[in-house]
Formats: C-alpha cells, structure tokens, sequence
C-alpha cells in the first residue's frame, strides 16, 4: 500500500518547545518531512489559553515553512446536543476562522475552507447537533463575508464511534454535506510512530461512509503530554485539489 504526506496537530502553540527544539522543526526532523498541514482549534473570538489557536505567535512559524493551519471546531462536550446548540457554536466557530485570517485574505485565498468538527466520541455527535453546526457554519460564513468564503463542515471522529458516522450519514440524506472525515485510530499505539502505509481496512468505520477519508490520526501524544499527534494523509486523493487548497496557509503579515 502507498503511502500519504505526514500531517500534526496539537493543542498547544506551534511555537512550543520539545526538548529545547521548536515543536515543528522537532516533528520534521522526526517525519522526515516538514508537515503538510498543522491542526489547531478554533471556539470563539472570545477563547482564550493556549489550546485556542494564537494567530500572533503561530502565523509566522507556519507560514516560513509552507505548514497549512487545518482548523479544528472545539466545543467536544457539546456534540450530542440540539440544533440550537449546533446553531450556536457554528457561528462563533465561522467568526472566529474568519476574524482570525481575515475575510479578504481568506477569499483571495480561494475562499473555501474545511472545518473538522471535534468528535471524540464520548459523547457522540447528534444528528440535531450536526445539521444545526453545518448548516450554520456554511450559511453564517457567507452571510459575514458576502458571499466571499464559505467554510466546509468535515467531521474528525474515530473509527469505532457508529453513532457519529451513522448521524453524519443521515444527515447527508436529508441535504447536510459532510466534505471530508478525519479519523483517529491508534492501530499503533501511542507516542511517536513512523508515517505508516495507508491500511483502509484498518481505517474505516463499519458504516457506508457520507464523505471521503482524508486523513488518518495514527498515533497521539507524540513526545509526552504537551507534544503533537501523528497524521497522514489519504495517498489516493488529490492532495492539492481535495486538502491542501481547502486549508489555511496563514499570511505573510500578522492579522
């Protein structure tokens, strides 16, 4: 089997030390490549500590290496709630990517970008939950940019949470899109883990799938506590044309 382009994500500032080395100069070395992407989260304009992503400190060091930002919705323990709830935390999450960027940047960037919503299983996410998060996240990005940017709803999700996969696939069935899944599943265990060959059986959830796998979370915690986890990318999709493009490479100024 082939396989795909390392990625990282974690929850505390690229600008982190592991060991005395920059966090991501320590995962190329690691790799054996600079990432493709780097996951950060993304709540409100509001949020504040270091999980949320910090756009000063972090803009510099991932744009000087090419590193797309590929936003993650935080608000795990709210997933299994109403529409409402969906509702509400897809606006705050739209205006948040969008303030963070900048809406004419984003747009000259191509101006369609995907959002992982956060689902890490406990709770699982609700159907009510995920129409009212979509629909929002699509509609109230448009609305705040004139139609300029849109944001894409993807779910990250891990391979053995049904419930999830099952509610995203009906939610497809009444009209609510899914772009793309992230899935979690450490068949390798925890901690640094050479980028694997792309094992689809390994992968994919039991359930016909609404939207294409486009990368596999493989190992987490890379590094201890604090550190980063391990990705890859799908090696049978565009990687340009079905990821890349529809991630962040942060501008050159600080926003």
């Amino acid at each position: 089997m082939a396989k795909g382009s390392p990625g990282a994500d974690s929850s505390v500032p690229v600008t982190s030390l592991i060991d005395g080395q920059g966090m991501v100069d320590q995962a190329t070395g690691f790799f054996g490549s600079v990432p493709v992407f780097w996951g950060r989260y993304f709540t409100s304009v509001s949020t504040t500590g270091i999980v949320e992503y910090r756009h000063m400190r972090e803009n510099p060091v991932l744009r000087a290496k090419r590193i797309r930002v590929l936003p993650i919705a935080r608000q795990t323990k709210r997933v299994n709630g109403t529409a409402a709830d969906g509702t509400a935390d897809g606006q705050v999450n739209a205006e948040d990517v969008i303030t963070t960027f900048g809406k004419d940047y984003l747009a000259a960037q191509g101006g369609q970008f995907y959002v992982f919503l956060d689902v890490e299983s406990t709770p699982p996410l609700s159907l009510s939950y995920y129409r009212g998060w979509a629909q929002t996240l699509m509609a109230h990005s448009r609305d705040i940019t004139l139609d300029r940017v849109s944001l894409l709803p993807c779910v990250y999700g891990t391979k053995f949470d049904t419930t999830t996969w099952n509610n995203v696939a009906m939610a497809k069935q009444q009209g609510i899109p899914c772009f793309g899944a992230w899935i979690a599943r450490y068949f390798f265990g925890m901690g640094c883990k050479p980028v694997p060959e792309w094992k689809p059986e390994v992968i994919t959830p039991i359930i016909d799938m609404p939207c294409p796998i486009l990368i596999w979370q493989y190992a987490g915690d890379c590094q201890g506590n604090g550190g980063y986890d391990c990705n890859v990318t799908n090696p049978n999709i565009d990687l340009d044309k079905d990821l890349l493009m529809h991630l962040i490479l942060p501008p050159a100024d600080e926003v």
